[in-house]
């Protein structure tokens, strides 16, 4: 499978596992969840919209605890690019929307993953950094 298309798929399972999370259409356990959990990585980090650095263990707490919490969430990918990989990492970048309560919003989101063989479509996330795209509300 090329790079591309590994990450490709790799983003878009995991936003369908988020939003399957968001609106409670996967069950509220350990098994369920740990598709989030396992694919990222100990030591990551997501820079949110606003700027603000969660790491790992605080977030998996918080997405664990969101379970059902947006059962109207809709979340989906486009135009995903990979900007330069090499043996150990890839970095790529997509666009991630998202509508709920009829109102859209949309972000520039790059992600350091490292490959791995053991992972899901050979991808290790490690970091996501997210900004808001122009005009949208933070």
């Amino acid at each position: 499978m090329g790079i591309q298309k590994a990450c490709r798929d790799e983003i878009d399972t995991m936003h369908r596992c988020f939003e399957d999370w968001f609106n409670g259409r996967s069950p509220r356990t350990d098994e369920a969840f740990s598709r989030i959990e396992s694919a990222l990585g100990e030591s990551f980090v997501i820079v949110m919209p606003q700027g603000r650095k969660v790491e790992r263990a605080p977030l998996l707490k918080g997405l664990y605890e969101a379970h059902a919490g947006r059962p109207d969430i809709r979340i989906w990918i486009e135009n995903v690019r990979v900007l330069t990989e090499d043996h150990t990492l890839v970095v790529a970048e997509y666009e991630e929307w998202q509508e709920e309560g009829g109102e859209i919003t949309s972000r520039h989101s790059t992600v350091v993953f490292r490959r791995d063989d053991a992972m899901p479509n050979g991808l290790e996330w490690l970091r996501v950094h997210e900004t808001w795209f122009d005009g949208t509300p933070a």
